[in-house]
């Protein structure tokens, strides 16, 4: 689908559904509102929705600073067309403070999530997404963004936000250019890229996953793109909820290939020994001066880039580029791991709903785009792409859109215990090589919770 022209043309029609959603809701809670949650989230604190359809709605998430003036740009345009006044607030320790008023009861209208399982988590306190807003959007976004945070009656709790893309490369356009490099489009390019590199004298690989308490986490990302590249959606999503055993020999498998690019010698910038060492947030910075030619990360890692030179210039024609981390086989499709955001009701007031009508749809998306504060790429698959200001990030939310199939980030959806906990402490071990690779796979194996 061409994701500028082919989109459905829901955008200023939004209100029309808007005000259907209402009178549906509004039954539903003149019939039953005694639910606690809903009750004391939208009576407790200032401007909470309550439950007389008051016509506000309180907003809360992890997203600050540029990231939160463009939230609430995009809902000023709801409240101009709805009436309903919608404001965020944005904290980095919104996590913990949503944990703590799920048990107290004073939660926001809605909330803004960021993993899956912390809206499974919250499940007690949400309230499902009305099945009009389902009906309406479903089809605008990857399947499993919903089954992630469908319950086991059924109901689904949260709705995709936010989108970032991990299966990327990034690199230097003007390196690149020199040395007469092309993007490759498989696999086995990217391999022989780097062995060409090599040749030239030039490192591959920048590789770093050094993150303080969160040590190693990097090294899950790569494992998880591999998983999907080598065995498939299916195996990937087996291999998440433990359907096989950590230490299947199909993860072996992934694991071997990591070993062969990570720790061959010549591969990684300052060698193996380094990588357990160099810190996440420096590590890809040497792609700028052609010190090392390719780094695999996420796009929010051009943040770092910008913070280590402030007039950087992202593009085919810049400082640095991303391309897509290419597939191993057609058989899978165009395998994408992601990662990002949901959109919680914590309440049904209807000023609520018609808040999370708007945030599902791809109007909100373009709005939200349109303000132009970066650091936003939606993972609706209506929403218009050639309103990106950068290049990069129309590159960037086209690799999304097109993402077919998409899979969440998988430590994130592992038990704590293993996905950010023996994942990350025996995977960096076996990185160090104070232990070995069958050794690292059995301990996260013994690690996993019965």
């Amino acid at each position: 689908m061409d994701t500028n022209t082919g989109r459905r043309p829901r955008g200023r029609r939004l209100l029309a559904g808007l005000a259907a959603l209402t009178l549906l809701t509004a039954a539903a809670c003149t019939e039953d509102d005694s639910d606690d949650v809903a009750s004391d989230a939208g009576t407790e604190g200032e401007g909470g929705a309550g439950g007389e359809g008051d016509g506000e709605v309180r907003i809360s998430g992890p997203e600050t600073g540029a990231e939160a003036d463009g939230f609430q740009a995009a809902l000023d345009v709801f409240s101009e067309e709805s009436g309903v006044t919608a404001e965020y607030q944005g904290s980095r320790d919104f996590e913990t403070q949503v944990r703590v008023a799920a048990e107290g009861g004073d939660l926001p209208d809605i909330g803004v999530i960021p993993q899956p399982g912390l809206v499974n988590d919250l499940e007690s306190s949400i309230t499902p997404v009305p099945q009009a807003i389902i009906d309406e959007h479903a089809d605008s976004f990857d399947p499993t963004l919903f089954e992630l945070v469908t319950n086991e009656g059924g109901d689904v709790l949260g709705v995709p936000n936010k989108g970032d893309v991990k299966s990327l490369v990034w690199y230097s356009p003007s390196v690149f250019q020199e040395n007469g490099y092309e993007i490759p489009e498989t696999f086995d390019d990217l391999m022989a890229l780097a062995d060409t590199m090599k040749a030239d004298g030039i490192t591959p690989w920048c590789i770093g996953i050094e993150s303080g308490d969160a040590t190693g986490w990097t090294l899950t990302d790569w494992m998880e793109d591999l998983m999907l590249r080598v065995h498939g959606p299916e195996v990937y999503d087996q291999w998440v909820n433990h359907e096989i055993p950590f230490n299947d020999p199909q993860v072996k498998e992934v694991a071997e290939m990591v070993e062969e690019i990570w720790f061959t010698e010549g591969n990684v910038l300052n060698g193996r020994q380094s990588i357990a060492s160099t810190g996440f947030a420096a590590a890809g910075l040497p792609v700028l001066d052609g010190d090392c030619g390719m780094h695999r990360q996420a796009n929010f890692y051009a943040a770092n880039f910008s913070d280590a030179n402030p007039d950087i210039e992202f593009g085919p024609e810049g400082d640095v580029d991303a391309f897509y981390l290419p597939t191993i086989s057609d058989e899978f499709g165009q395998v994408t791991l992601v990662g990002g955001t949901y959109i919680v009701a914590f309440n049904d007031d209807p000023s609520t709903l018609e808040a999370m009508e708007f945030l599902t749809s791809a109007a909100y998306a373009d709005a939200r785009i349109e303000a132009d504060f970066g650091g936003f790429i939606s993972p609706n698959q209506d929403h218009d792409t050639s309103l990106y200001s950068s290049e990069l990030d129309r590159t960037l939310a086209e690799i999304l859109v097109e993402a077919d199939p998409a899979r969440f980030d998988g430590s994130d959806q592992m038990p704590s215990e293993v996905g950010s906990g023996s994942f990350w402490s025996e995977g960096t071990d076996w990185v160090l090589g104070t232990n070995s690779i069958d050794d690292f796979l059995d301990a996260v194996e013994a690690s996993w919770p019965s």
